[in-house]
């Protein structure tokens, strides 16, 4: 019983360790009257420093009278930092 216990004890132990490292999703969204590439470049500069663009999705609103309202979202992912190493205190010299 108690080998089962080990093996339960290493997998929780392994999850923790998944789900510590996994990676992060979001989106930034921009709007715009000037222009579609214009409104994406904004939207990607709302993008974190680091994070990976992993699609990007622009709209064509009509707003009325002719006009148009430009809509982008994009969509990235960030990956956690990773923990610092640890350091170790050397050891003491006296008795």
């Amino acid at each position: 019983m108690a080998h089962g216990f080990r093996l339960t004890g290493a997998l929780l132990a392994g999850s923790l360790a998944l789900l510590a490292g996994a990676a992060h999703a979001g989106s930034v969204t921009a709007e715009s009257i000037f222009d579609r590439e214009a409104t994406r470049q904004q939207a990607k500069s709302q993008v974190p420093k680091g994070a990976t663009v992993t699609r990007t999705v622009c709209e064509d609103l009509e707003v009325g009278l002719g006009n148009t309202r430009y809509r982008c979202t994009v969509f990235y992912t960030t990956t956690p930092a990773s923990p610092a190493p640890a350091t170790v205190a050397p050891a003491s010299s006296q008795p």
